[in-house]
């Protein structure tokens, strides 16, 4: 049996996205929007949106915010525009004399969209620092239901207080204190209406994330042209990760690691192309290379807007954006390059000597630097900035050449992937592959390149692992 790409991430996304959508719709416009317990009544408006953040992340999250914002602007502006409500979402009521303002737009979207953030964002603080599933969900259902709760409430009564108290007394006669009158009227609300919600919304959050965020154990294992990398992950937890030559047998070294109880391996890399059938007994799909490379990134980065650079043979940069991964283009700079080149300068390779032997020798041995042609610096430019790299190898000794070799290889690597965050309008790229694992050489020349491209360099411990990482993502 021929293993297939699968797409079905996307697809299930796209589902879950369309199925918040209806539900969002239906909870604006039909009574089955709102909880009514005696006199306490809870809108639900803020449930698909937690439920956005919580399962697919902070940029869904915002997205659906955004479309609670746009059915409570429409719905106050064309099915009850004469309602004082409508005076805090539109500015496109009128009651008497009284015009609603521009500020309601304001109060409109921007309290729902951080919805979405903050209960994103709370939700992978806590799964990161605490570990706890349970609470992360709880805890971003309690964030975002707070947080409309507050903002509508708070700037109603900063920017549009006298004009609402206005609307509705409309025709009466209003409080001698007006502001007093409606400030008490919002500490009301809270208790009749955002603290139900609240609770409404932990639940929904912790029923729904319990149910819907993915904890089996999934291996993924990315197959390299050398080197076979392995990372066991539960939901986003990863668990451990394993690594060992091609040359060893792939189902023999399945065997011998503790994969427990996994229901699916994800295999990628260029080796997976001859992988056929189940490894193991287990179910077994094959996931695009770079797709994964993104995901894998993504998660351990804590980001869902970067560059990604992968540093294997060659060069690969992925673009990862809220809502999708695509690949950029790529490099034959690489580990690659450093290997033929040490074996024919040194005659051996060895990446750990090569890097000891690299860390005793000096740049400016072999580089030539800005100091070594003018005076003084140039822009933003130092005395030490590069100005030709390896210009004075005939001359330097072989621990220079070993560093220059490193400098060279990722100045390149640097540079490439800064012209293509600026490209992007993005600040952070994430550098991974083994050849990082090898001492501070690779990151000395990275900060060189970021100062001069005011952009930042990320490199995480789980460098070597990260396709591996992103294909057990599910």
């Amino acid at each position: 049996m021929q293993l297939k790409v699968s797409h079905r991430e996307k697809t299930k996304r796209m589902v879950q996205l369309a199925v918040l959508l209806a539900l969002e719709i239906i909870i604006a416009f039909t009574p089955l929007g709102t909880i009514q317990v005696g006199t306490i009544a809870a809108t639900l408006g803020h449930i698909p949106v937690i439920i956005a953040a919580v399962v697919m992340g902070t940029a869904e999250g915002a997205f659906m915010g955004f479309v609670f914002g746009l059915l409570s602007f429409i719905y106050w502006t064309f099915v009850q525009p004469a309602n004082p409500t409508a005076f805090m979402f539109t500015p496109f009521c009128q009651l008497g004399e009284i015009r609603g303002s521009a500020w309601s737009l304001l109060i409109c979207f921007l309290p729902r969209i951080l919805i979405g953030v903050v209960a994103g964002e709370v939700c992978k603080l806590v799964k990161r620092k605490i570990g706890k599933d349970g609470l992360a969900y709880g805890l971003a259902g309690a964030a975002g239901s707070a947080v409309t709760t507050i903002l509508v409430l708070g700037m109603t009564y900063l920017l549009i207080g006298r004009q609402y108290v206005a609307a509705v007394f409309s025709g009466g006669a209003a409080p001698e204190n007006a502001m007093a009158w409606l400030l008490a009227a919002i500490g009301t609300v809270i208790l009749t209406n955002g603290i139900p919600e609240l609770v409404v919304g932990v639940l929904m959050a912790i029923g729904v994330g319990y149910a819907l965020v993915p904890r089996t154990r999934v291996l993924g294992i990315d197959i390299g042209s050398s080197m076979t990398k392995v990372a066991l992950l539960r939901g986003e937890k990863i668990e451990w990760t394993e690594r060992f030559e091609n040359t060893e047998d792939l189902e023999k070294k399945l065997n011998d690691l503790p994969v427990g109880k996994v229901k699916k391996i994800c295999v990628t890399g260029v080796g997976a192309s001859f992988i056929n059938g189940n490894l193991c007994g287990i179910p077994t799909e094959r996931v695009e290379e770079f797709r994964a490379l993104g995901r894998g990134a993504a998660l351990v980065a804590h980001k869902r807007n970067l560059i990604v650079c992968s540093v294997g043979t060659g060069t690969a940069f992925v673009r990862v954006t809220p809502f999708t991964v695509f690949h950029i283009g790529g490099s034959g700079v690489g580990g690659g390059m450093l290997k033929g080149l040490s074996e024919k300068l040194f005659g051996t390779y060895d990446a750990q000597h090569i890097a000891e032997l690299a860390k005793a020798g000096s740049l400016n041995e072999v580089d030539l630097t800005l100091a070594d042609v003018c005076k003084g610096t140039i822009s933003n430019l130092n005395e030490e900035t590069t100005v030709a790299n390896l210009a004075k190898a005939g001359t330097a000794s072989d621990e220079a050449l070993a560093h220059g070799l490193y400098n060279v290889i990722f100045q390149s690597i640097g540079v490439m992937a800064a012209f293509a965050a600026k490209h992007h309008f993005v600040k952070t790229i994430f550098v991974c592959g083994t050849i990082l694992e090898h001492g501070n050489l690779a990151k000395e020349a990275l900060d060189e390149v970021a100062a001069l491209h005011h952009v930042k360099f990320v490199i995480s411990e789980k460098a070597a692992y990260i396709t591996a990482i992103g294909a057990a993502l599910q």
